[in-house]
């Protein structure tokens, strides 16, 4: 059990930065408190299927290419900085609609699918792509035997689903529902703000990124 450091440090790591609030927990609450608990639940599918393609590629060592090619590692972020204000600019639409989304036409953040939806959000997401390629991958322990990979996959599986199926749950009550519905136009206006905001903040990184390489 030499291991089980490392994998409480990584289930604690990972834990953390899902609670954290961001992205997949406006994707998450939204469907969950506009929709459905159905529909929420499958936007929690998509988030902890896009976790699992994360650490997997972590764990396969892409996270570290990625880190290596810094023109391709680049493009991810922009397509993800570009996703993220695209649905935030939806999602203020909706908010200043006639009544919100609570009561008008809502935005489908993408597609028609809520498991799309968080797929896209967890994948795009600017803190899901720093975590996994660089604070995961230096935690990761080095040489370990094979039992340490599928449980490592398996930890975040559970967390993702726990956390954001907790969540899911809470947003779906009557009385979360009731909330949502007469806070809808500001509350639409907060998670539009806070796509925008993250999106324009990677896109900034990037932009400051290419102008120091572009001087040196």
């Amino acid at each position: 059990m030499d291991f089980l450091p490392n994998l409480v440090g990584l289930a604690t790591m990972h834990l953390l930065m899902a609670m954290l609030p961001g992205p997949n927990t406006v994707v998450v609450g939204w469907y969950s408190a506009t929709r459905s608990r159905s529909d929420g639940l499958k936007a929690v599918a998509g988030v902890v299927v896009a976790s699992l393609l994360w650490v997997v590629l972590a764990i396969g060592g892409v996270g570290a290419l990625l880190l290596e090619a810094g023109w391709l590692y680049r493009a991810l972020r922009f397509v993800g900085a570009a996703y993220l204000i695209y649905v935030g600019v939806r999602l203020l639409r909706a908010g200043l609609g006639p009544q919100g989304s609570a009561q008008g036409a809502a935005p489908q953040l993408a597609g028609r699918s809520p498991f799309m939806a968080g797929v896209m959000t967890t994948l795009s997401n600017p803190k899901s792509a720093v975590f996994w390629t660089s604070a995961f991958l230096v935690a990761l322990p080095p040489h370990a035997p094979g039992w340490v990979y599928p449980t490592i996959v398996a930890i975040v599986g559970v967390q993702s689903s726990i956390w954001y199926g907790t969540l899911a749950l809470f947003f779906s009550t009557g009385a979360a529902r009731k909330l949502y519905q007469r806070l809808a136009r500001y509350l639409d206006l907060l998670a539009g703000g806070v796509m925008i905001a993250l999106g324009l903040k990677l896109a900034d990184e990037l932009r400051r990124e290419v102008f120091i390489k572009a001087a040196s």
